[in-house]
């Protein structure tokens, strides 16, 4: 339920003569939470008795830096005293799409650390700024796969404290992603080599005591996983999607929380919130709900396949 947006970005929710409502946030994932009471309200209305219980969340921590902490949250909660048979999200545009694979996602911060001085008379010092570009120019060179997909990208860079001195400090953040967790582990050691050897050949330029140092951390570790294109879940996706009329795409990857539940070998899928929708992640955000319901009939039916009906139909797992 949570966006990337502050409370300061969200003020209202405007209704076009379109019928598109507009609002940073509409979309993403505040579609989800309406989409859920709508399921919610259905099943009890209608008196249907799951065989399995079914409970409906609503997470935080999905965007930016909370790494799915609150669907990983719910995961441990519930599996305390129950066993988790199948999570269902809902995330992401049309009503087509859906997630069934994780993409991995790790971020790191790192800083260079050295001594300073001024740039002038303190010029055989080592440079922090300097020792970072080298290690920004490694990461930038670094060949990665295409399949599975494999991403880094290197922001947020700061440093140095005037424009004649040599540079103290030096950080910048990276954003590392892949369809394989053994890609992004393979890709995650040779940062760390590259790091240091960055230190190393800066130090190396000066034949003094004076070193710059480095230092960092993961800041978010998000498990990549994969699950059998024959997988049930996945089946019974393409069947309740094709039994409203309309034919699923099984997209690659996918950054959401079903990672979560994938990491710990729970069978999981994220459907489509369904409607039409525009900017996503920016202020001019927009959702067209023409057609939205039915996100909410292929949840139902989902869920009813997952939780089976008590005397009328066995659960698939």
């Amino acid at each position: 339920m949570d966006t990337v947006f502050s409370f300061g970005d969200v003020k209202e929710i405007i209704e076009g003569a379109d019928g598109k409502l507009h609002c940073p946030g509409i979309c993403d994932d505040t579609r989800a939470i309406a989409a859920n009471l709508a399921v919610a309200k259905a099943l009890i209305d209608s008196g249907i008795k799951p065989f399995y219980d079914i409970v409906i969340g609503a997470t935080v921590r999905e965007e930016g830096l909370g790494g799915m902490c609150g669907m990983k949250w719910i995961l441990e909660d519930l599996s305390k005293k129950n066993h988790i048979v199948a999570t269902v999200s809902i995330d992401g545009p049309t009503a087509v799409d859906f997630y069934a694979n994780a993409t991995g996602m790790v971020d790191w911060d790192v800083i260079f650390s050295g001594p300073g001085g001024h740039a002038w008379t303190a010029f055989k010092t080592p440079s922090a700024i300097h020792a970072a570009a080298r290690a920004v120019a490694m990461i930038s060179d670094l060949c990665l796969p295409e399949d599975p997909k494999t991403t880094i990208t290197v922001s947020l860079i700061e440093g140095g404290q005037a424009i004649h001195g040599i540079a103290q400090q030096a950080s910048f953040k990276i954003n590392a992603r892949s369809n394989s967790q053994v890609e992004l582990n393979k890709l995650n050691e040779e940062l760390v080599r590259i790091f240091h050897l960055a230190c190393e050949q800066e130090n190396a330029k000066y034949s003094n005591e004076k070193e710059v140092k480095v230092s960092y951390e993961k800041i978010l570790d998000v498990p990549a996983g994969n699950q059998d294109d024959d997988a049930l879940i996945i089946q019974a996706t393409k069947a309740v999607t094709a039994a409203v009329g309309l034919e699923a795409n099984f997209k690659p990857g996918g950054c959401t929380n079903t990672n979560m539940s994938i990491a710990r070998g729970i069978p999981a899928v994220t459907l489509g919130r369904g409607g039409r929708e525009f900017g996503t992640h920016t202020l001019a955000e927009w959702f067209d709900p023409k057609d939205v319901y039915l996100c909410e009939q292929k949840s139902i039916l989902m869920l009813m396949l997952l939780a089976g009906l008590t005397d009328v139909s066995k659960p698939i797992y």
